[in-house]
């Protein structure tokens, strides 16, 4: 059987100082092991997300075990395209999370607003077992049947959050009522793209899962247009200027899934850093880790490079101690986002300096206080796809503070000469 979970680890005498910096060159290769069976990559995974790193009580427990089968689920879908489809019909692997399986309906009537990720969990695991298919009268059916009932996603706020119940409850064929706005709505949000130059996670990663709710995780055509490619493409050039390997990954997954090739130099980055993530097999200490970081650049990976076979992974030290509570280390990063944005908060607003001397003051600053590195990694960044000058210019965000503003008036809302 082929091996679905690549975990990947650095040498020893690699793990000090390890850089995922844009433009830095690297020889790293994140070295290999033999394994060949599902269960040995795998289970020291599940068992350890599942019985040690937290209590089932807690919503981390819940958030942390749809992550990882999610991408379990993801990587079968990649590794059992055409013939062969790969699959963990044994269950060994997966063993850990019969337990929270079998009692999943008592826990989704207790906990009724965490049924997106008590769904997935059941969904997943039915999915990587191979009982999913069988028909609609298993647990997670059951459950969706149950959501559905409950008119639990029309108590949703947010409609990203109904997009993933959508995408949910449609994986056991049960279809919610329908919304006919739902996806202008989102797609709305998405083509937005000034929205995205500016620093704000939290609409980047709702960019990144339209995306993905759209496309079913790259099963379909999302149907979204140059705007929204625009717009991620603008938030991964803020990702790539933070050094955020977690939404940058995602970004990269979502081009993908539009039918975009990432710029290579933001997947050269990813690639350098897939190798720099410090596993420890028993150092979990209960604060948050970089553990979606290295879920979401596995992700990455095997979306971009489909015609690699898995790679197995040196898992001897989490085999010997039993799937304990692992601890992921994200490699360290020099992000230039907060001193470029203190700067431009504070010096580069100037608005009496032409575009090219605006630049020309960003990097003199850059070089003078981070390094030339730091201003070559701009300059490189710059270069890396052609949008960037339309990124620039809203991110630097230079000029007066206001222009014309719209007031609202008994007519209605019409625009004004009025600056503040």
């Amino acid at each position: 059987m082929t091996v679905i979970l690549p975990f990947t680890r650095p040498a020893a005498g690699d793990r000090k100082d390890r850089r995922a910096d844009i433009g830095t060159v690297s020889g790293h290769q994140p070295p290999t092991g033999p394994g060949t069976s599902v269960a040995g990559p795998v289970a020291p995974w599940v068992e350890s997300f599942a019985c040690h790193r937290r209590s089932p009580q807690d919503v981390y427990w819940l958030k942390e075990n749809a992550e990882l089968l999610s991408l379990l689920r993801v990587m079968q879908q990649r590794v059992g395209e055409g013939v062969g489809a790969v699959d963990f019909r044994d269950e060994a692997a997966l063993s850990p999370l019969r337990p929270f399986y079998d009692r999943a309906a008592r826990q989704l009537r207790f906990f009724p607003q965490y049924y997106r990720f008590i769904l997935s969990i059941c969904l997943d695991y039915e999915d990587l077992i191979g009982t999913g298919r069988i028909g609609p009268d298993t647990r997670a059916a059951e459950l969706a049947h149950w959501v559905a009932h409950q008119g639990l996603v029309e108590a949703e706020m947010s409609d990203l959050q109904r997009a993933e119940a959508r995408q949910l409850l449609a994986r056991r064929g049960i279809a919610v009522p329908v919304d006919p706005g739902l996806d202008d709505r989102l797609r709305r949000f998405a083509r937005r793209s000034q929205t995205f130059a500016i620093p704000n996670r939290k609409a980047a990663y709702e960019l990144t899962h339209i995306v993905f709710y759209l496309s079913d995780y790259g099963r379909r055509d999302p149907g979204l247009d140059g705007a929204v490619q625009r717009s991620l493409t603008y938030a991964g050039l803020l990702a790539c200027l933070d050094q955020d390997l977690d939404l940058l990954s995602e970004i990269c997954i979502a081009l993908r899934y539009c039918g975009v090739t990432p710029p290579p130099l933001w997947e050269q980055a990813l690639a350098r850093a897939a190798g720099g993530f410090v596993i420890t097999p028993d150092g979990f200490d209960g604060h948050v880790d970089g553990y979606h970081a290295y879920f979401v650049t596995l992700w990455w990976q095997q979306i971009s490079a489909p015609g690699e076979p898995p790679l197995g992974a040196d898992t001897g030290r989490l085999q010997a101690g039993g799937g304990r509570a692992i601890h992921i280390a994200a490699p360290p990063v020099h992000s230039l986002l907060r001193p470029l944005s203190l700067w431009l908060m504070e010096d580069g607003a100037d608005a009496q300096r032409s575009a090219a001397d605006h630049w020309r003051a960003a990097l003199t600053y850059l070089t003078e206080w981070q390094g030339r590195e730091a201003a070559d990694q701009l300059l490189k960044l710059k270069l890396s796809t052609p949008e960037f000058e339309g990124f620039w210019q809203i991110f630097s965000r230079r000029g007066k503070a206001l222009h014309q503003t719209r007031r609202i008036t008994s007519d209605g809302i019409s625009l004004t000469g009025h600056t503040q």
